[in-house]
């Protein structure tokens, strides 16, 4: 917490160089929230927006978005408010503090199809407020089709999701476009879950060589796109392929939470090295037990009961002994766990997160996409 400023101390610049030295976390985030509690009492607006979009950037990317879809209707209620508000010397690449909030609605419309709990009519109602206000800002829709092509292929609508990406191709990048090496990333996901390789090897050549960069992190850009090439390799079952990129990133790894793939290592790794995919379990099961992002709940769950079932297929014993504590639902003071029990407890959590997120989607797909998953080692043992 920051310490209370009276009027004649209140001086915002204090309040930010003090938040950006407290580390990324929990800790900034209630710094960030005293400092917009303290530019409230001194109806401070420019620094109000400002402090309030900070807790949005440290919640998507330090945190699971939870707090940022709390806090950001907050900001588009101050800047209706007071539409013209300048932006601070902090954002000053933004003509004003609209601009600079604009760029912050992408990160809530990205985050629509993560909480099953926000109604499908209400990520409606984001994605037309978002397009109606960039209109009228004077910016086109390309990153709205972006989103769309991102909400869409996230439900496994794939019509709308192909048509959603070449709407977005189509449209000139405007000062709201994401950095090119993002939107680059895109295209490159979107090629490789095309399967056409060739032309995803050929979009990648300017990231590789770090050509084209993500703004915030040398590596970003890089991590992000081999972070695309695992997933293609798991999804097609190809783990020893897969596993060059998982060893790439751990190398590379930077703090941002998005390159913190573990689960994703975790199933690599139970079918190349089950050694180090037990240390990785036994490393990360208590931040995945307290993970509050419901589609990373579910894709966390289906990865680790493959592991569980990958280790029941591969080891003599029925039982594996790990160090959990109290906190985990399962608990045995013995510290002995039957394999079949954790595989069934994660497909549970799994089934649990699928039903309602195709509840709310309209589609079957989260259940279908588990079912997959339940049946790909007899269906790989088949091939």
């Amino acid at each position: 917490m920051l310490e209370k400023q009276d009027g004649q101390s209140y001086d915002p610049h204090k309040l930010v160089s003090a938040c950006e030295k407290i580390a990324h976390g929990k800790a900034r985030m209630a710094a960030y929230r005293s400092a917009a509690e303290l530019a409230d009492a001194h109806e401070d607006t420019p620094f109000r927006i400002y402090f309030r979009v900070q807790l949005c950037e440290e919640s998507t990317f330090y945190g699971d978005s939870l707090d940022m879809l709390v806090i950001f209707p907050e900001v588009l209620a101050i800047i209706d408010r007071w539409p013209d508000t300048p932006s601070t010397c902090y954002k000053n690449n933004y003509k004003d503090s609209l601009g600079y909030v604009l760029w912050v609605y992408k990160w809530i419309i990205g985050s629509c199809d993560e909480f099953y709990q926000i109604p499908m009519a209400d990520c409606r109602k984001f994605y037309e407020d978002y397009k109606k206000r960039c209109l009228a800002y004077g910016y086109n829709l390309r990153t709205y089709h972006m989103y769309r092509y991102y909400f869409y292929d996230s439900m496994g609508r794939d019509k709308e999701a192909q048509d959603a990406f070449h709407a977005f191709e189509e449209l000139p990048r405007d000062r709201n476009s994401n950095c090119r090496a993002c939107e680059r990333n895109t295209t490159i996901g979107f090629y490789l879950d095309q399967g056409d390789l060739k032309k995803a090897e050929e979009l990648s050549q300017e990231i590789e060589s770090f050509q084209l960069r993500c703004g915030h992190d040398r590596k970003a850009a890089w991590l992000r796109m081999k972070g695309q090439y695992m997933s293609h390799y798991l999804d097609k079952g190809d783990f020893r392929q897969a596993e060059i990129y998982c060893r790439m990133i751990e190398q590379n790894m930077i703090e941002t939470r998005e390159y913190q793939d573990w689960d994703s290592f975790l199933y690599c790794y139970a079918h190349t090295d089950m050694g180090k995919a037990l240390k990785i379990y036994k490393a990360h099961w208590k931040e995945w037990e307290e993970e509050r992002n419901p589609s990373s709940a579910y894709y966390q769950s289906k990865n680790i009961m493959r592991f569980f079932k990958e280790l029941s297929a591969v080891r003599k014993g029925k039982t594996v002994k790990l160090a959990l504590d109290a906190s985990f639902p399962l608990y045995r003071e013995s510290g002995r766990y039957k394999i079949t029990d954790l595989y069934q407890y994660y497909y549970r959590k799994a089934k649990d997160m699928a039903e309602r997120f195709d509840a709310r989607n309209g589609t079957d797909s989260f259940c279908r996409w588990l079912e997959e998953a339940v049946n790909e080692r007899e269906e790989n043992a088949a091939e």
